[in-house]
């Protein structure tokens, strides 16, 4: 049967040999986003012939993302079975991308329904257009950057060092103060993210004004094409800085990169409006794997 094993950042080169094969573009498989929320959902792998298995446990449901590998599938499926049959747990899997639909509907003819997730399908950017805001799309984003900075005199952008570092934490935990879930789950991410900044390859950045932080946000890279951008907080009653952060975090950063995977909108109608709003070139799809009744 399947042993799963808590996420510890030595395991970062064991994951990636599966997770670095194919760009999914979905940050549930980069190890970044693993690691600095496995906390928070339990999450936890396994190895066995030839594939990684995940688990991941929320408000008590227990779930599993699609097996990657090489090998037999049908096998590979089964002992997934095997082990949620174990647990009294429903065989669900989350993250399920398009090219391992077939081979789940053969490993297990009929089982599943699969139904498609707008709600966690990350939004892909052009990096150069984040970066330059060029276009009739993007003349509102530039706007409100040079109305700030016509605003605004005494304005700073610095990256993510071990100087300021605890800095940028104060100012997430002030961000999140009103809101015990995302305080308690998105808290801890961002200092598991801080602390192991360097070993994740994680770069991050500040915006200033009068010396006070205003903004932060900070990433890393997933493929040799694509940088995720896991964390960005702004002060929304600033006009501006959401846009002067995204930007200057993107003329710092993004210059050898293709592709920015800005993650998923969870379904929360600002968060959708906000990221719509920069013109994805493509939103990655994703499915459920759910067991029929």
């Amino acid at each position: 049967m399947l042993e799963f094993k808590s996420i510890e950042l030595s395991d970062k080169p064991i994951i990636e040999k599966f997770y670095k094969k194919k760009n999914y573009f979905l940050c549930g498989y980069c190890f970044t986003d693993i690691f600095i929320w496995a906390h928070a959902y339990n999450t936890k792998f396994a190895v066995e012939d030839g594939f990684i298995f995940m688990s991941y446990t929320d408000e008590g449901e227990v779930t599993f993302s699609a097996p990657i590998g090489e090998g037999d599938y049908k096998k590979a499926l089964e002992k997934l079975k095997e082990y949620a049959d174990s647990i009294s747990a429903p065989l669900r899997i989350d993250m399920v991308p398009p090219d391992h639909i077939q081979l789940i509907e053969d490993a297990m003819p009929g089982y599943f329904d699969f139904v498609q997730s707008l709600d966690y399908a990350d939004y892909i950017y052009s990096a150069e257009k984040l970066m330059y805001l060029k276009g009739k799309k993007l003349h509102g984003k530039r706007n409100h950057i040079n109305k700030f900075m016509q605003t605004y005199s005494n304005w700073s952008y610095e990256p993510l060092t071990d100087e300021n570092t605890k800095e940028f934490f104060e100012y997430q935990l002030d961000w999140c103060k009103d809101d015990p879930d995302e305080f308690l789950g998105e808290t801890c991410a961002v200092s598991i993210a801080l602390k192991n900044r360097e070993a994740l390859g994680i770069v991050g950045g500040l915006l200033r004004l009068d010396g006070k932080i205003i903004a932060v946000t900070l990433g890393s890279e997933s493929f040799p094409d694509t940088f995720i951008v896991q964390i960005e907080k702004a002060d929304h009653t600033i006009q501006g800085a959401y846009q002067m952060i995204n930007q200057q975090f993107a003329l710092h950063n993004f210059e050898k990169y293709t592709y920015i995977d800005r993650e998923e909108d969870m379904g929360i109608e600002g968060l959708r409006k906000a990221k719509q709003s920069y013109y994805p070139e493509f939103q990655a799809e994703v499915y459920y794997a759910i067991p029929k009744q």
